[in-house]
């Protein structure tokens, strides 16, 4: 345990724990303020809590190398003895309720139910590329990093087209899933790419896989943050709206 946890420290892995613990606090907060509370937001606090606790379990792979595989025979000489293939189903949970939570937010019908499709689509493409590929208990699922990335892309452009056409562009910055938007299309931005590029680089280059982890680190960083931030920037426009409406709030 004590070298398991030397290697969270020494990689700083616990960097990204703390920021998904941050903007899930955030968002539990929210919900303990606020005096109504819309059914997308929900998903998206409960979502948040979700990605920490996958984040966790996901060490799985690490603690059993530290270990030994004393306590963990039964991953020894499996499969499962890595965690790629956990990831690589996680993904494909993150950009699909990305997708909702986006789709969500548009109020045209024609857009919701591209997103709808591409949702379904998606799961059905990654599912088959899966148990087709060999890559799926040793390495990223690149294809499928590549797609859903295009369908986010598409969700947050399909987003601001609808935002930049309406009202809701006089108030853009009050909203939370503004915040949302932007900070997952960035991280994705920066993550797909040097991930795809990763997949040719052997693991004795030690300084790519740091800038590597480095650059993960921080697009986790930024992104969580952006979320927190979203959060106390839409409590505050509620808390506003409420008063003007003459609502009490705490």
């Amino acid at each position: 345990m004590e070298n398991y946890l030397a290697f969270i420290f020494d990689n700083k892995i616990y960097v990204t724990y703390l920021m998904e613990f941050i903007a899930a606090l955030a968002g539990s907060l929210f919900l303990y303020k606020s005096v109504s509370v819309r059914k997308d937001v929900l998903i998206f606090v409960r979502f948040l809590w979700s990605v920490l606790i996958i984040d966790i379990l996901g060490g799985y792979a690490a603690l059993a190398y530290f270990d030994n595989y004393e306590h963990f025979v039964f991953l020894k000489d499996t499969v499962f003895v890595r965690n790629e293939w956990y990831y690589n189903i996680a993904e494909v949970y993150f950009i699909c309720v990305y997708t909702y939570l986006l789709r969500e937010q548009l109020s045209g019908k024609k857009p919701r139910n591209v997103l709808k499709w591409c949702i379904y689509g998606y799961i059905i493409f990654s599912v088959l590329n899966m148990f087709r590929s060999e890559n799926f208990f040793n390495g990223d699922m690149m294809f499928n990093d590549i797609v859903g990335t295009f369908i986010i892309l598409l969700a947050v452009f399909l987003y601001f087209y609808e935002m930049m056409i309406s009202d809701k562009v006089l108030s853009f910055y009050r909203k939370l899933f503004f915040y949302v938007a932007v900070s997952i299309s960035i991280s994705y931005l920066v993550r797909v790419p040097i991930s795809i590029y990763g997949a040719y680089v052997t693991e004795k280059n030690t300084e790519f896989l740091e800038l590597f982890y480095d650059l993960i680190r921080y697009s986790n960083v930024y992104m969580y943050s952006f979320f927190a931030i979203g959060f106390y920037i839409y409590y505050r426009n509620s808390k506003k709206n409420r008063l003007a409406l003459g609502v009490r709030t705490t």
